[in-house]
Order: structure tokens, then sequence, then C-alpha cells
């Protein structure tokens, strides 16, 4: 049996002093001992190995933002720069800069199955990565062998690593789409079939990549799979359940659709800011120093809070950082349709609660909604909630724990403005069957809700980047049904927004015995100048 390992050298991969050598046979070449690379004989038809350089993996520290893409060549691919004004399509055929991605050699991607099953046996359910990779690196040199006695090129050891990472990635991650979520800049994978992957990147950029299963009935098994191990709970997808949301452990939110789509369709979502503080925002630009103080006083303050903003605005990311205000001794309840706060995880908050809603099984049975968790997380205690999406009928239990006892609560709400959000929360009680007069409901949002915190997304021409863009006061209704509001951070073109009026006066109390300079807003007013950025 041939080995491409020299001898006596345990299973490893990367540069050998000595590469092995392959006999004299007539059909095959010898590897001869070149220090930088492999080169396989005289064979005209057949390409050395080695010469270039691997690939840099996609990952790259937290926290770190590399500059923006260099544009690639243009050729054979598809790429889709976003800009201001319209998406233009360029087409090119160089591989993503930005990622590795997916295995594209066609041997290395069929050969993912056959190395998994010949050590599937040995790769028990939540081993570590370090006690794993090994076994599978020493199922990859068997196979190498195999396709070197077949007269098959041997695969460099740049290739062998990728394949055993791609066998990893199969048995404990997202497969082929595991490398993506390794890579900081990638906001968004969106698969609509086995063939059609799109890659959203922190620089408004979405880039073509290769097919990620070889049909879509594999996809669908794929998706099936990650359904029921990636999340807390087992979740079903076939064409009884059609509909999954998964909160995957590697912190991304997947989306996958089936039978009421053409072709399974995924989308990924990757949270890029976890441990995230108002500290940070200001460094991105998001909100300046006086925003970070106002927000910062107003949770310390205890004020209830409603983010608002648009899809992929960067709500969470802000609810998030409003939370690290929160001081550490107190208790908190999060409540999520999935995951995606991670509050939990974190240890500046060491008393937290997570709640995560379920769906009901194929049956119709089991399923927790956030309507019965909001009632059911008071009974444990918290002194304050948070609820990271707030959707349906449950924003009246939420609107009324706010309003009863549990100051200081946040939620997060999709509105274009933050005058809509009392039009949404409104249709969102009536569709939840609350059997209130319109006026009652307008009470009760102008008693309980504190404060509407509006977030924005805009392209600037190289990035994408978000804003605080206003800030609004909720008062009870006055003179009209609504609810009265006092405008106090107004927009300021593309950039953070400005102080523009003061808070009443019982709620500026509040946040001056919280610890706000209240000088700072007037110092602001009538000096407004653009912000520098935002988060990406």
């Amino acid at each position: 049996m041939t080995d491409l390992r020299a001898p006596g050298a345990p299973p490893a991969f990367g540069p050998q002093p000595a590469p092995p050598a392959f006999g004299p046979q007539p059909a095959q070449a010898a590897l001869g001992p070149q220090p930088a690379q492999a080169a396989l004989g005289p064979q005209p038809a057949q390409a050395a190995f080695g010469s270039q350089p691997a690939q840099p993996p996609g990952a790259q520290p937290p926290g770190q933002w590399p500059a923006a893409q260099q544009p690639a060549q243009q050729q054979a691919a598809h790429q889709v720069a976003l800009h201001s004004s319209a998406h233009r399509l360029a087409r090119t055929a160089a591989p993503n800069p930005r990622s590795t991605g997916p295995l594209r050699d066609a041997r290395l991607r069929n050969a993912v199955g056959e190395v998994l099953a010949g050590v599937a046996d040995r790769l028990f359910d939540n081993a570590a990565q370090v006690e794993v990779l090994p076994l599978i690196r020493d199922a990859v040199l068997v196979w190498a062998e195999r396709q070197v006695r077949a007269g098959m090129p041997v695969p460099s050891p740049e290739e062998r690593e990728s394949l055993a990472q791609a066998v990893y990635d199969q048995r404990y991650g997202l497969g082929p789409l595991s490398a993506y979520l390794r890579d900081p800049d990638v906001e968004n994978i969106d698969v609509n079939g086995c063939d059609q992957v799109w890659i959203s990147y922190n620089t408004g950029e979405r880039v073509g990549g290769p097919p990620v299963a070889d049909s879509d009935e594999a996809l669908i098994a794929m998706i099936r799979s990650w359904a029921a191990r990636g999340g807390q709970t087992s979740r079903d997808f076939s064409a009884a359940s059609p509909l999954v949301n998964v909160a995957l452990t590697s912190g991304a939110r997947m989306t996958a659709t089936m039978s009421v789509t053409p072709r399974p369709c995924i989308s990924l979502r990757r949270h890029g800011h976890l441990d995230v503080s108002l500290g940070r925002l200001m460094q991105l630009g998001t909100i300046d120093a006086t925003l970070g103080a106002f927000l910062a006083a107003a949770v310390r303050s205890r004020c209830n809070i409603i983010v608002t903003g648009g899809v992929n605005a960067g709500k969470t990311t802000l609810l998030r950082a409003l939370a690290s205000e929160i001081p550490p001794g107190e208790r908190v309840a999060t409540l999520e349709s999935e995951y995606e706060l991670f509050l939990h995880n974190m240890p500046a908050h060491p008393d937290v609660i997570a709640f995560e809603a379920r769906e009901a099984n194929s049956e119709g049975a089991g399923g927790v909604s956030l309507h019965d968790l909001v009632a059911h997380a008071l009974r444990h205690n918290p002194q304050r909630i948070i609820v990271g999406e707030v959707r349906r009928g449950e924003i009246m239990p939420m609107l009324e724990a706010m309003n009863s006892g549990q100051e200081g609560s946040m939620c997060t709400l999709h509105a274009n403005s933050p005058e809509e959000a009392f039009d949404r929360i409104l249709i969102l009680g009536l569709r939840g069957g609350l059997a209130l007069a319109e006026r009652a409901i307008h009470i009760l949002v102008g008693m309980a809700i504190d404060l509407i915190v509006q977030v924005r997304k805009y392209y600037d021409g190289r990035r994408t980047v978000r804003y605080v863009t206003e800030i609004l006061e909720v008062l009870p209704p006055g003179d009209t049904e609504r609810p009265a509001v006092n405008r106090l951070f107004l927009p300021n073109g593309r950039g953070p927004a400005t102080a523009m009026h003061t808070p009443s006066p019982g709620m500026l109390e509040r946040l001056v015995a919280a610890g706000f300079d209240p000088t700072l807003l007037s110092r602001q007013s009538g000096t407004a100048r653009p912000g520098p950025g935002g988060w990406r």
C-alpha cells in the first residue's frame, strides 16, 4: 500500500522536511525532495502541486474590520456590487477573495461524503474539534493513498487540510456554508436551490458562490439535519412543516423554506457584534458621545425602551448594546423566537434566564409562544424583561409588564419610523384578539413606553453603515387619541441623530439622577455635524 507519509512520521498535515517518493513506476512520476513544492514528474498534461500558495483561511480575529475588498478581475462568475442608487451586475471568474468558501474542486467535494463515511463511527456528538480533526486527517490520508493508486493526481497538503476541514464542517457545522460563517466580513448568506448561492458582505457587495449540494434533495437533507441539531430544541423540516427558523450555535440565525417555494431556500444572518457596548458603537460612529451618554442614563434610570428599524437595520445589535448598561446584579429575562441576544452567554450578565419560543410538532402539540413566555417569565422574579423582537400578540403582555413593575424593559419592533411604531403596536394588538378600543391601547402605550429609538441602515458608496437617527420621548395621549411625543433627537443627514429638544421635567430628573449631564444637550443643539460612520 502506498503511504503518503514520510517513513516513521505520524499522520500530519503541512510541509514535511522529506516528502515521500513513489518509486520509479512507468505510469507515475516521483515526488522529488523539493522543499517548497512537490512536482509530478515530466508529465506534460499534469500541473505541479504546491506551486501555488495556499489560500488564507476566511476567518479573521473578531473585532478587526479589514480594508474594503479590492476589485476582482472581471471574467466569468457573478458578482453584485451594491450602490446607493442601483444594483450593478458584474461577472467575474475569480474566486471570492474575502472567503475561501466551500471546496471548489469537484473531486474534493465528492470526497467529503466518502471520507466521512469511513470515519463516522468514531466521530461522536459534541466532540471537541481538537479531538476529532486528527481522526479525520488520518481518514483523508487513506483516501489520498487510494487516489494515488488509482493514478489520480496527488492531493497537496493544502488540499488535504481543506478536505479535512470540509469533512469536519459536514459532521459538526453547516457543511459548505461553514467557511463563510468563519469570515467576519460576511453578513448574510442566501441560497436559492443547491446551485444558487449569494454572499452579502458588510461593504454592501453581494458575491455569487459555488454550489453547496449536488441536488435540491441533498440540500433538503442538509437543512433537515441542521434544524434537528442546530438549536436548543429539535425542529422539523418537511413538507408538513415547510418553514423553519433556528438559532445556530455558531451565532447565526437560519431561516429555511421548502414546498411553498419552487426550490428549497436558506437565509443565514450572521451576528457580527455579539459582545457589544455603547462605547463600541461610539467607536464605530453609530452614535456620538451625547447619544451614548443619554442612552446609558436611560437604561440605568430604568426607562422602558423600544428599538425600531427596518429589516437588518441593526435593531438587535443596538438592543444588545443597551443591555450592556444594565447593572450586573439585576435579574434579567430574555424572550426570543430564536436566540439572538445571547445575553445568557455574556459574563457581564451573570443572572439571566433566557427563554426561547418553541414551534408545535407535526401533530400541533408542544408549541410555546412568546405570548405564553411573557406571562410565565414574570413568575421567575425578573427585574427587567427583554423581548428580542415583537411580531405578534405578545406586545400586549409586554406593555402590561412594562406598566406594572418591570420598569427598564426593552424590545425591538419592525417600523420604518418611530411614529409608525404606534400604528404597528395597534395592529399587532388587534390582530392578537385584544378586546380594547383603539384609544385604550394608545393610553396603555403612552403609559408603558418611555423612549422609542430608531436605527437606520445606509450605503455610503463604500460600505453599509448604521446610525441611531431619532429618539422620541413617549407621553400619554393629550389633545388627540395617539400618544404625545417629544422629539428629543432628530435626523442629521446621514449620521447620528442630534439633540433638538429637552426631555420632559420628569424624564430629565430621572436621567440626571442616573448620572446624565443635561448640558450635553444644550451644547449639541444647533451645532450638528455628520457622523463618520456607523457599524458594519
